[in-house]
């Protein structure tokens, strides 16, 4: 997700989906996400807030994420910060169902891939 246009796509899919879910959220603020992330006030989380079991924020800009969802409906108890994206995968899958959905930034989601090719758990798209 790069905009609102494009968190909304992703929001409307995830609230398609049944049950409660686990997230890692990752809001990065470099220059191929772009500097502003205000955008982040214009996309429809509420839509998502009541289907959140669990929601790790990670990025340079992990608080605001965390503060965006928070306003959105989804209660603090139920949020987590930890802005070191390889912790954070580590929180969002401990304690899980075996099902956690990753909201990437651009770049973000980058550093998310390499995170799991180092880890074993994806494929290099460069091999």
């Amino acid at each position: 997700m790069k905009n609102p246009a494009g968190a909304n796509e992703v929001v409307r899919t995830l609230a398609l989906e049944p049950g409660e879910h686990d997230l890692l959220g990752v809001l990065n603020d470099r220059t191929a996400d772009g500097k502003d992330v205000s955008w982040v006030w214009d996309a429809d989380f509420e839509l998502l807030a009541p289907h959140v079991r669990r929601a790790v924020c990670a990025g340079t800009r992990a608080p605001e994420l965390a503060l965006r969802l928070k306003y959105a409906g989804v209660p603090e108890e139920r949020l987590e910060v930890e802005p070191e994206l390889a912790r954070a995968l580590d929180a969002a899958v401990r304690g899980g169902d075996g099902r956690m959905f990753a909201i990437p930034t651009y770049t973000a989601m980058l550093e998310l891939r390499s995170e799991l090719v180092g880890r074993g758990a994806a494929r290099s798209s460069w091999t």
